[in-house]
């Protein structure tokens, strides 16, 4: 004896189409998303009226904070050992360009040896960052 019922079929779902679709969506998310992280180190940048565009080629990033501190790429780094980090990033590069984040409290002694360093190894592309004046003056 059937108990089944003869009008009632058993459905497949197929959710192959379901996961191609998805795995395309997240392969366009990541492509069209900007992975360039911010600087960790929380620096009050001096206001700038001048604004200059920014480009994605790499950099040195060297920042001195308001007790002055120096970073490489925001890693801490003693005196001394300044000129090794800059060409152990650079990889010896003279072209490469330098962004140099000076807290507006660092002493200006901190900057002219930063920058005196970096004249010393030979990379003359040197950027000083800042912030723009309607920023300054809204965190304000």
């Amino acid at each position: 004896m059937r108990l089944r019922d003869k009008k009632k079929a058993d459905y497949l779902v197929d959710i192959t189409p379901l996961v191609d679709v998805v795995f395309l969506m997240l392969i366009f998310f990541m492509v069209s998303t900007s992975f360039k992280a911010a600087s960790s180190l929380k620096l009050e940048l001096p206001p700038s009226q001048s604004k200059v565009q920014q480009t994605e080629q790499q950099e040195v990033v060297i920042s001195v904070d308001g007790s002055g501190q120096l970073y490489v790429q925001d890693e801490p780094v003693e005196d001394g050992d300044l000129r090794r980090r800059v060409l152990n990033v650079s990889k010896g590069d003279p072209n490469m360009r330098v962004v140099l984040r000076a807290d507006a409290e660092a002493r200006h002694r901190r900057v002219v040896y930063v920058l005196d360093t970096i004249r010393a190894l030979g990379m003359g592309k040197v950027g000083i960052a800042t912030t723009t004046s309607a920023t300054s003056e809204e965190s304000k």
